[in-house]
């Protein structure tokens, strides 16, 4: 009771998610046990969920998938109630394995460009191989000429639901549960690392719990990670894929949290210095980031060779879960600080000349005797 309780801080839950909730905890209560507590617990004065738990006749799916990795699905969802007080929307980008219902990879963004897509596409490839299809609306950065490109090159079958009807598209099932699992706690995040605390808990416990479409299985194999177990897509040779990425480079992280690209220097989180971290370059943005988690971004200007970096302005940095304990050695108001600065080339390196072995020394005639 005192278990159910706790999770009922978020009235949206349902009996079988709660349900689920607790089967993660080692504790087993059937879904109608646990509806009837969460209804005694209403007349007691719990809050009442907010969100309809209308049934709809179900369709036939037009994208089932008969096998792992048959089908992918992927959407972007609007998180307009947060506690960031920007006025503005966050993003969620989520790749959706259909047969096995597991989130393969996700980030909550603050944009919704080409650039934070492939970011999410490229982590779900690297590490579950990539999909006979991929399933998905008519929007922009799904169409794009770079991402078609990808697509053709890794054997993708890209694939769009009809105009309109959202609900061909499993993630769209996907969404309903998240916002009965995560949107209370999104609503509740004043800052950056609030929120990203809070979709990596729901990406992990949507994963790791019982999945309504997996009920009724007898291999006792109920959640989207259980059913997916270690099944990979087609496999993806990483130079391959640091090919297609063309948008991306890969970078070490200094001392300093700055990262080297085209003769600049430019800053990104001191909290990863000797980390890896990944350079984008879409246009007239350049954004830096780390395992899908957004660290900088730069607006920048191109040479006319279409390749080197003539300007970089406007930095805006991202609050993450990887900043440095460590302040700055200064204070930021007395020391000027220049988070993108134009470095000289490398110097080429100087071929060595190969010196000669020294001569050896003549032998000498006899023995020399000593003392």
């Amino acid at each position: 009771m005192a278990a159910i309780r706790r999770l009922q801080t978020n009235p949206e839950l349902g009996e079988f998610r709660i349900h689920a909730a607790l089967e993660q905890m080692g504790i087993y209560l059937s879904p109608s046990t646990c509806g009837r507590i969460l209804a005694l617990h209403r007349t007691l004065g719990a809050s009442h969920p907010t969100t309809s738990n209308q049934q709809h006749k179900p369709q036939p799916m037009p994208f089932a998938a008969a096998r792992r990795h048959q089908y992918w699905s992927v959407d972007v969802r609007y998180i307009e109630d947060h506690g960031l007080e920007t006025g503005k929307p966050v993003y969620v980008i989520s790749i959706l394995e259909n047969f096995s219902r597991a989130i393969l990879a996700g980030a909550i963004s603050p944009r919704q460009d080409l650039t934070a897509y492939l970011v999410v596409l490229g982590a779900a490839i690297e590490t579950h191989g990539a999909p006979e299809v991929l399933v998905s609306d008519g929007g922009g950065i799904f169409r794009a000429n770079h991402a078609k490109a990808m697509y053709a090159a890794l054997g993708i079958d890209k694939r769009q639901i009809d105009q309109g009807q959202a609900w061909q598209n499993f993630i769209e099932t996907h969404f309903n549960i998240m916002r009965r699992m995560a949107d209370y706690h999104y609503a509740r995040s004043a800052t950056w690392v609030d929120l990203q605390v809070a979709h990596e808990r729901f990406f992990h416990d949507y994963n790791q719990q019982a999945h309504f479409a997996h009920r009724e299985r007898t291999d006792d194999r109920h959640s989207p990670a259980a059913v997916l177990g270690w099944v990979q897509g087609a496999w993806c040779d990483p130079a391959d894929l640091d090919r297609l990425f063309r948008l991306r480079a890969t970078r070490v992280v200094t001392a300093n949290g700055a990262v080297r690209f085209r003769h600049w220097r430019l800053y990104g989180e001191r909290g990863l210095a000797g980390e890896r971290a990944a350079v984008w370059v879409d246009g007239e943005a350049l954004t830096i980031e780390y395992a899908t988690t957004t660290l900088a971004q730069y607006r920048v200007a191109m040479e006319t060779d279409g390749h080197g970096l003539r300007e970089v302005a406007d930095p805006r940095f991202f609050v993450t879960g990887y900043a440095s304990p460590q302040p700055f050695l200064a204070p930021l108001d007395e020391t000027e600080w220049h988070p993108a600065q134009r470095v000289a080339p490398y110097r080429p390196r100087r071929t060595r000349i190969e010196e000669g072995r020294q001569t050896p020394l003549p032998e000498p005639d006899g023995e020399v005797g000593i003392g």
